[in-house]
This record gives C-alpha cells, structure tokens and sequence, in this order.
C-alpha cells in the first residue's frame, strides 16, 4: 500500500519538479558541505521548534536527543544514501508517523522551509556562486518532493482514518468536502477580487 500511495504521488508531480540524476550529482558532490551544516541545522531546527509554544508541545519531556539524533540521520541518508523507492517511500511513512505525533502540515513546511534557507544562505556564503546556485536548485526539488510525499500521505491517511471510522466513502467525504468549500465560496463571493 505504501509502495502504491508513494508511486501515486510522485506520479502526479511534473518531471521538471522532481530531483533528476544531475541533481543527485550535485547533492553528492556537496555532501561534505551539507555534512558541515548538519549540526547547525538539528540544533537551528530543535531551538526553533522548542521556542514555540503550539510545536514544543508535541514532544515529550527528555526526547529531544533521539529526535536530533532522528533528524540528523535523515540528512546523512538524504545526502548519502539513493532516491530509490525505499528513500521515497519512508518520506510517505514520514507523513503517516506526523499523524500519530500530532505534527501538522503547516508545521512541518515551514521547518522544511526553514532548513532550506539555512543550506541556500550558507551556500551562498561559502560556495562559488555556480555550485550555490546549482545546490539550492536540487536541494529546493528535494525538499519539494518531500514535502509533497509527506503532507499528501498525511492527507490520505488522515481521510482514510475519517472513513474508517465514520463508514463514509471517500467519494462521499470528497463531496462533503466540496459542498463545505462551495459554502464558503458563497459566503466569501464579495471579496472575490
């Protein structure tokens, strides 16, 4: 189910958007920048995450070692490790655990966001503009695929779990869900611009 959900995602995204092999390349041939920035990244990400209330509040208390030590293995995978089915697959699962760990979409963008301003920034600062700009290029369609993979399987998933329990097909929650937009359409028709 996972192999088919993360196959229906990436199928829907245009090739132009997706890592290709000289992307890879350059993600490598970087590998020992990106391994520098690591640390500077897990401890950017935890101190930002902790200092906000909403965030801070889906960990528990002494768990921050293991979710650094979490973060700063998926950076080694990411950049030693292939973009095969396995790598694009346990980002989908990624989207699944965010459901269990109460980690919203919106959260988990703007940390991703986050992370890819501190490798642009710094790439910029310390790599021939060339390199820089080709790095933020892959790095942006890495962390576009990810995204993509995460917060739709948290969607699917979320709505999956939604049917389950409430017997409702999903041709009948994406009906639901229509009517509700349709709704505020009508009631937001004045500030159309």
């Amino acid at each position: 189910m996972l192999a088919e959900i993360t196959q229906q995602i990436l199928d829907q995204m245009p090739q132009e958007t997706r890592l290709a092999a000289y992307d890879i390349e350059t993600i490598r041939a970087n590998k020992d920048f990106l391994f520098k920035k690591a640390e500077m990244i897990v401890k950017d990400f935890y101190d930002t995450v902790f200092s906000h209330t909403e965030t801070a509040a889906i960990f528990h208390e002494g768990e921050r070692p293991a979710r650094e030590k979490s973060l700063t293995d998926w950076i080694v995978k990411t950049v030693t490790g292939d973009f095969d089915a396995a790598y694009w697959e346990w980002q989908t699962f990624v989207g699944i655990l965010h459901i269990k760990r109460k980690v919203k979409n919106n959260m988990m963008i703007a940390m991703m966001g986050r992370i890819s301003n501190i490798i642009a920034t710094e790439a910029i600062k310390e790599l021939e503009v060339d390199v820089a700009i080709k790095l933020k290029d892959a790095w942006m369609k890495l962390a576009s695929t990810v995204l993509a993979l995460i917060g739709e399987s948290y969607h699917i998933f979320y709505m999956k779990a939604v049917g389950n329990t409430t017997g409702l097909s999903s041709v009948l929650l994406e009906n639901t869900v229509k009517v509700e937009i349709d709704n505020l359409i009508d009631e937001y028709k004045e500030h159309r611009i």
